[in-house]
């Protein structure tokens, strides 16, 4: 369970490592694996050395013990003996152990009552974790082997709400005064406050919020951030692109402009449903930029921002 909270594989996945899984480049450590249910071939994930240490005692333990007759497709988690010989535990397995650790460690749900756990909701942890530590909805995606990033969504909506409740926690401790229709309201502590305020001041957060490539910048709350409608990536270099950046080199940057279309798009509806056409004017500035960055991508261009450096590149694989 360590190995799926820690990178996300579906328990099937984890169960079906085998002992030559753990990989080490430029000094760091990944799982690489194929994925079962997406059929992806070769998945990799980046593990800390904490959990690459634990698979390397497993993977050397099971090498002891494991031959032709017992573990012939060299599985980790492997069963040396009984019906399941040469094959590795089960998922049921997994989660009846689970369960008897709940029981016997008096693990509750918020009613008092004993938890039953589910192996993949340590990959549900997983997801909405890097969600919340600022990865992007594409790195994500790529990290769960999910088909599509309408998959890996999901999970950004269970961050909503979870964001949502701790917006409210705080709400609700404190004083506050909003402005209905010009009408100056105040609301005090442990008072209840009706669910159409508490949407209405949730929207209003969202959409003073920016979305950025890592998840959701709220610097606008307090003030004008200038990156709104300038993304300095896109803008710094005289209002062109970073000289040190490229788009179009990763098979991913076309899925990232369409993915950056969507949202924008979105928030373009939202602001003007709300009335807030200063938003909606700098999010449609960043449009054209994401269409016409994806319609370059699409008639198989590359955008360089140092155009010298590549030509460097060039002419000395030349010499």
């Amino acid at each position: 369970m360590w190995v799926g909270f820690k990178t996300g594989l579906r328990i099937s996945d984890v169960l079906g490592l085998t002992l030559d899984c753990l990989v080490k480049l430029n000094g760091k450590y990944s799982i690489v694996t194929d994925i079962e249910k997406t059929y992806v071939q070769g998945h990799r994930i980046p593990i800390d050395e904490e959990l690459a240490d634990i698979l390397a005692v497993l993977i050397q333990q099971s090498k002891e013990q494991s031959n032709h007759d017992n573990n012939p497709e060299g599985f980790i988690f492997i069963r040396y003996r009984g019906t399941r010989k040469g094959k590795p535990f089960s998922q049921n397995w997994v989660r009846a152990k689970l369960n008897e650790l709940a029981i016997k460690k008096n693990i509750t749900d918020e009613s008092g009552n004993v938890f039953y756990f589910k192996p993949h909701q340590f990959r549900h942890t997983y997801a909405v974790k890097m969600l919340n530590g600022g990865a992007d909805i594409l790195t994500v995606q790529e990290l769960l082997a999910h088909a599509s990033p309408e998959m890996t969504l999901r999970y950004a909506k269970l961050l909503d709400d979870t964001k949502r409740k701790a917006f409210e926690a705080v709400i609700n401790q404190g004083v506050f005064s909003f402005d209905l229709n010009g009408d100056m309201q105040e609301i005090k502590a442990g008072e209840d406050i009706p669910e159409e305020i508490l949407q209405a001041l949730w929207q209003d957060h969202k959409l003073n919020a920016m979305d950025n490539p890592y998840g959701t910048c709220h610097a606008r709350l307090k003030g004008d951030c200038p990156h709104m409608e300038a993304p300095p990536c896109l803008t710094c270099n005289g209002g062109s692109p970073c000289k040190d950046l490229a788009i179009g080199f990763s098979e991913l940057d076309v899925q990232k402009y369409e993915l950056h279309i969507k949202t924008t798009s979105r928030s373009i509806e939202v602001a003007k449903q709300h009335g807030r056409e200063d938003m909606a004017e700098k999010h449609e500035k960043n449009l054209l930029r994401y269409q016409g960055i994806l319609n370059n991508l699409q008639e198989g261009n590359i955008i360089f921002g140092r155009q010298d450096r590549i030509k460097r590149k060039v002419g000395a694989g030349n010499g």
